[in-house]
């Protein structure tokens, strides 16, 4: 039984944590993204009129995932970038 007990707890030890990428959306709440989910990072488009925008003035960067999500984040892709480079 104690074998067993220490190769679980070694086979626990062995699996890959994930390290969450964390952003805020445009009403403040946290977002938490997998960095391995992420296929791009689209900065938003400056100047444009109220009526022309897809998302709230204070989105900087457009996060889009690999199951096809689009997330809005109040952080620009540059620092969205250092924080995904700082999890590998």
């Amino acid at each position: 039984m104690m074998l067993f007990l220490t190769a679980a707890i070694a086979a626990i030890d062995m699996i890959a944590t994930i390290q969450l990428v964390l952003v805020h959306s445009p009403n403040g709440d946290i977002i938490e993204i997998n960095p391995d989910q992420i296929v791009s990072l689209r900065a938003a488009a400056p100047g444009k009129e109220e009526a022309d925008r897809l998302y709230h003035k204070s989105v900087k960067c457009l996060i889009v995932t690999s199951d096809g999500k689009s997330i809005p984040a109040v952080e620009n892709c540059v620092e969205i970038k250092a924080l995904i480079e700082r999890t590998k």
